[in-house]
């Protein structure tokens, strides 16, 4: 029986390619899970993203529209802005007649 002894290696070599499959399929499984797990992490992070990027966007705009009014402003000032010769000059006309007429002038 010298096949016998050729044999029990075969089935020990065939038990340790199954087991090994086994393992390797396990993992597989494992795996496979985990890419699913994070397509839906990416997913949800992609949307998170969009949404900041909107966020971001709306935020800008707001600003902008801050910083124009605040230009608009700041010219409607100057051209609204009397020189101070001729706001000194006008401080003193009005008080004038009020002081007169304080005084009985």
């Amino acid at each position: 029986m010298e096949y016998e002894e050729d044999l029990k290696k075969l089935e020990t070599n065939v038990e340790k390619m199954l087991n090994s499959l086994d393992s390797v399929q396990g993992d597989k499984v494992r795996l496979l899970a985990d890419i699913a797990r994070l397509e839906q992490d990416k997913k949800g992070l992609e949307e998170q993203v969009k949404r900041l990027k909107d966020e971001k966007k709306t935020i800008h705009q707001r600003v902008s529209s801050l910083l124009g009014s605040i230009e608009k402003w700041e010219k409607s000032v100057v051209l609204d802005a009397v020189p101070v010769s001729s706001a000194n000059a006008l401080a003193k006309e009005p008080s004038e007649p009020v002081q007169g007429v304080l005084i009985g002038n």
